[in-house]
């Protein structure tokens, strides 16, 4: 059995000010009158976010439509472009986050090694500190 987690949707900031949760709410809701269908018509593999899942049992396969602010909200936010929460690193294109240990060299040397401590400021202020210090090894 395929197992399946829950993400948090992204939530929109507004401008600081007493709003309640209510208005809140009432802010994501669309103005138009016609009926959102595309929630119900989407099969529930294309709302992952990473295409490497396998796909999930067939009861799984259609989210049941209620026309509530809730819903009519959070399809909405569905319809939008994903969203990103690590787009800086190489493994936000793949879509993979690596939540688990699982330790590796190469990704202890990007982050820690010596090439990318000389890209930035902060890093090259380590080197420099390390140098003085009399280290023999600079970094990793």
């Amino acid at each position: 059995m395929p197992r399946l987690r829950c993400r948090a949707l992204p939530t929109i900031r507004a401008p600081v000010s007493s709003t309640t949760p209510m208005t809140r709410i009432l802010q994501f809701t669309p103005r138009t009158t016609s009926t959102p269908s595309i929630l119900s018509s989407r099969p529930f593999s294309s709302l992952l976010s990473t295409p490497t899942r396998s796909q999930p049992s067939q009861s799984l396969s259609r989210l049941p439509f209620t026309s509530s602010p809730i819903t009519s909200s959070v399809s909405s936010l569905l319809t939008q472009k994903p969203f990103q929460t690590r787009s800086f690193s190489a493994t936000a294109s793949l879509g993979v986050r690596r939540s688990t240990y699982r330790p590796s060299r190469r990704i202890q040397k990007r982050r820690h090694g010596f090439l990318s401590r000389n890209k930035d400021h902060k890093g090259r202020k380590t080197l420099t500190r390390r140098r003085m210090k009399g280290r023999k090894a600079m970094s990793w």
